[in-house]
């Protein structure tokens, strides 16, 4: 009888198994996954940083057109508000540079009411005063600018204010009131409002974890029409 631990001459048969890849390939392999997985929370990250820039500037466009719409509805308001002298403490003049023309801008603190105690600051393009050009604008003198400043100065102080009687802290440039600024203002203030709604959906439509939910029903919406081409 053989022992156990002895061999009894028999070939056992091996499995084939497939040849392994060489290693320069599996490297390879792995190194392209690393690479793939590495890119995909940077690219993730991207795509949250571009909703968040759309999301910040729209928020920003909403609250200024919605302040720019309380200021329209303030200035109808104050129609009805008395008008009260005022004097000006502090004014001066500078020039507003936009995309293509040069506009005036005066800036001024006023002083009203009883003992001269309530204050209102404020800007704004005085009306009348002339657009430059961006060549034009660089001859101005300084004549120019001071007897430009009395001017306009002197025109809001001898104006007045619109004060409201039941809170007198609220005040509005009597020019302002009059010469129908609040169209202006809502004009913008609607424009601004819509244009950050805009703005919020486009940013929270392209947020990743949206647009992984919108992938599978576009790709439903394409295969019909695929099935719908080929039916026909």
């Amino acid at each position: 009888m053989a022992n156990r631990g002895q061999d009894t001459g028999r070939l056992v048969p091996r499995i084939a198994q497939a040849p392994s890849a060489p290693l320069y390939q599996r490297a390879g392999r792995r190194r392209r996954q690393t690479t793939e997985s590495s890119h995909i929370p940077v690219k993730y990250a991207l795509r949250c940083f571009r909703s968040a820039i759309l999301l910040f500037a729209g928020g920003f466009l909403v609250l200024a057109g919605a302040a720019a719409t309380i200021n329209s509805a303030i200035l109808v308001r104050a129609r009805a508000w008395p008008h009260v002298p005022a004097i000006v403490e502090r004014c001066e003049l500078s020039l507003r540079y936009g995309k293509s023309s040069v506009t005036w801008e005066a800036r001024a603190l006023f002083r009203y009411g009883a003992g001269q105690t309530q204050r209102y600051d404020t800007t704004w393009q005085p009306a009348g005063s002339p657009v430059y050009s961006r060549s034009a604008a660089s001859n101005i003198s300084r004549e120019q600018f001071v007897a430009f400043t009395k001017t306009y100065c002197s025109a809001a102080a001898n104006d007045g204010l619109r004060v409201s009687s039941m809170f007198p802290g609220i005040a509005r440039r009597n020019d302002a009131v009059v010469g129908g600024a609040w169209v202006r203002e809502i004009g913008f203030g609607l424009f601004a409002v819509v244009g950050g709604l805009v703005l919020c959906a486009a940013g929270i439509s392209l947020l990743p974890w949206i647009e992984e939910r919108k992938k599978p029903a576009l790709n439903r919406k394409a295969r019909r029409a695929r099935n719908r081409v080929s039916g026909s």
